[in-house]
């Protein structure tokens, strides 16, 4: 019984994969279930067993994609001023911008999750669902930068976190479309060290 369990969220797992893969090389209409199916390697019966239409396996997708990526970018960011989190809230959000560029530049799960996102849900999904994720990112960098001690610019925190979450779609589609303008690794720092100090003070 519990090996059929384990099994079973195996080919979860996988259809998520296999669904974000699709849906960033083919898009919303041309990444069939058919399609999805065959990429990971269950009949189609097998994917409708765990999710009953597109709609579902691209909200399941992005959620389960996000919890786990989410974690990453975001952990030791958003701690309150008594935890881990950087002194200064340009150093945090410098931290942040740098560990997405390097995700979508090397990771070809998370630049597939990320593309999805924001090219694939807003085709796809209800106007609550696209921007629930989107919401959800511009309240913790808003925490990221409320929580670190030091005086932020002339921008608001709600301000600041639209620009940055602005930046980081930008770096997506970027990424897609035109990755070699993304800033290589021997600059990353430098480049967003300068992005980030026009909207919070050093």
């Amino acid at each position: 019984m519990r090996r059929t369990a384990e099994d079973a969220e195996k080919t979860r797992i996988a259809l998520l994969e296999a669904a974000l893969l699709s849906f960033e090389e083919k898009g919303w209409k041309e990444a069939t279930l058919k399609h999805i199916a065959e990429r990971a390697g269950v009949t189609r019966g097998g994917l409708q067993h765990h999710f009953r239409d597109k709609q579902t396996l691209l909200d399941a997708a992005l959620q389960w994609g996000w919890s786990d990526y989410g974690r990453r970018l975001f952990e030791g960011l958003d701690a309150d001023t008594d935890g881990n989190a950087p002194d200064h809230p340009r150093k945090a959000i410098e931290e942040l911008l740098s560990r997405f560029v390097r995700l979508v530049m090397g990771d070809t799960m998370f630049r597939a999750l990320a593309s999805t996102t924001m090219q694939v849900a807003p085709q796809a999904l209800e106007h609550s669902k696209r921007n629930g994720i989107l919401d959800d990112w511009h309240r913790r960098i808003e925490e990221v930068i409320i929580n670190s001690t030091g005086q932020t610019s002339q921008l608001t925190p709600t301000e600041a976190a639209g620009l940055i979450l602005t930046l980081i779609q930008g770096f997506t589609v970027t990424a897609v479309t035109r990755p070699t303008d993304l800033p290589q690794p021997d600059k990353l720092d430098a480049v967003v060290t300068a992005l980030v100090r026009g909207l919070i003070d050093s």
